[in-house]
């Protein structure tokens, strides 16, 4: 056997036993490297029906959706429909006259990369058909969180106004330039977590249901993705690990080895990795383009994705100069536990994938400090930090479990939950001035204002 069928043994090998060792039902890994493509497939896409995993099971994608969305408008801008830098007022009218006049100033740009001021989401009655009209006009309603190019703040509304921008620039609806103008073109077959046009609301593949590990980690059982229709544009794709490696392709130095590369042109790959200066993404990555993240640095850099809707997870990894590409798809809670895991014993099978880590706080927790105590808003998403008798802290969501909160030095903080296969969250504090009260929390790329 040579060199490279021992490395593709050795990649199958620890993809199987981490999917076991982690209890996960259902799970997908493609690798393309050296002008090939591996694909592993492994486990049930449904613990209700027994059916088995296969490498052209769909499974949802959740945000790694935004690559894919970003890449469609990169396609618009190219071809002279859209300008980076165009105002949203002028684009989405209902924009023009938003309540707060900064948002229709920020641009398609700052969409991109998080920079607009947009919350992450807001109320909404739910879209009755495919169009983004009216969560536009819903968001014209809404504060911006900050202006526009300030800082960086994680916006699943910010790619669903991009819908409504692919709206105005195409004249299709997004589930539709989606599917002509990219999906197909690639050589992807379309899928949606919900597909509202007539005639479109089946996807034709299988597509692998969402599970969570209950009785102590022992049992998996079948969860709803808890996926809207409005959150399609930011959320909505469902595919493969190797239709995402596919979507990756023109990225990689050897893109000229695909037929489709022409797609996107080098340029915008490139704008989509080239890192906003001074918005830091803490939570989430090293650095943030136009729909992609970067983790590492130089030529050690990579770049990507990462996604989860209920009871799937999804992560893709891409490294330009050594044209290899990467991604994972998982149809349960222990999915993100699987990809860490997989990240770290990957070297041992020739493979090492960049990864952002968390920052893990070296020192001690510090006693209790009930001037973290309050509510923090970032739209219509709330995040209490209270107390219990004894004094200990809590982050707490409505209607979602408690995580026990350590406080560190630097304002840092760790929060867990008693969930099996639930990682922490590493987030931290923001004062006004270094003596001063907190005024913001921060956590997986969001910045959150204390009320």
């Amino acid at each position: 056997m040579g060199a490279e069928g021992a490395e593709r043994d050795a990649v199958g090998a620890l993809f199987e036993e981490l999917v076991r060792e982690h209890r996960v039902t259902g799970a997908q890994l493609a690798v393309y490297r050296d002008g090939a493509l591996s694909e592993y497939a492994t486990g049930l896409a449904s613990v209700r029906t027994g059916e088995p995993v296969t490498p052209r099971t769909g499974f949802p994608f959740g945000s790694v959706t935004k690559f894919l969305t970003a890449e469609l408008v990169m396609q618009f801008v190219c071809d002279g429909d859209l300008d980076l830098d165009d105002p949203l007022a002028g684009l989405l009218p209902d924009l023009g006259r938003a309540a707060d006049p900064a948002l229709g100033t920020a641009t398609v740009r700052q969409l991109l990369s998080h920079t607009a001021g947009v919350v992450d989401s807001i109320e909404y009655d739910e879209m009755r058909g495919p169009s983004y009209r009216r969560f536009a006009s819903a968001c014209a309603r809404q504060p911006a969180l900050f202006p526009p190019g300030l800082a960086f703040s994680y916006s699943n509304t910010g790619y669903c106004l991009l819908g409504a921008v692919i709206e105005a620039a195409s004249g299709m609806d997004w589930w539709t330039a989606m599917d002509s103008c990219l999906l197909r073109p690639l050589g992807i077959e379309p899928a949606f977590l919900h597909d509202p046009r007539p005639g479109q609301g089946g996807a034709a593949r299988p597509v692998a249901e969402g599970h969570a590990l209950r009785a102590g980690g022992e049992r998996a059982e079948r969860v709803d993705h808890m996926a809207s229709l409005s959150l399609a544009a930011a959320g909505g794709l469902v595919g493969s690990a190797t239709d995402l490696v596919t979507a990756a392709r023109p990225h990689l130095a050897d893109r000229k080895t695909f037929a489709q590369h022409d797609l996107l042109p080098e340029d915008a790959v490139l704008a989509m990795r080239t890192c906003v200066p001074d918005a830091e993404p803490f939570g989430l990555a090293d650095g943030w383009g136009l729909g992609l993240m970067r983790h590492g640095t130089g030529e050690g850099a990579w770049y990507g994705h990462d996604g989860a809707v209920g009871g799937a997870s999804c992560n893709l990894r891409i490294h330009p100069d050594r044209s290899l590409a990467l991604a994972l798809t998982a149809n349960s809670t222990a999915g993100p536990k699987l990809w860490e895991a997989l990240v770290a014993r990957l070297p041992e099978a020739g493979l090492d994938v960049g990864h952002y880590a968390l920052p893990v706080p070296d020192s001690a927790p510090l006693a209790p400090d009930t001037g973290h105590l309050g509510t923090y808003a970032n739209g219509d998403l709330a995040l209490m930090v209270t107390h219990d008798a004894a004094g200990d802290l809590f982050l707490t969501r409505e209607s979602y479990s408690d995580y026990r909160l350590s406080l560190h030095e630097d304002d840092l903080f760790v929060a867990r939950s008693g969930e099996p296969g639930a990682l922490p969250i590493t987030g931290r504090f923001v004062r006004e001035h270094p003596a001063g009260p907190v005024a913001l929390l921060q956590y997986g790329g969001r910045a959150m204002h204390r009320l």
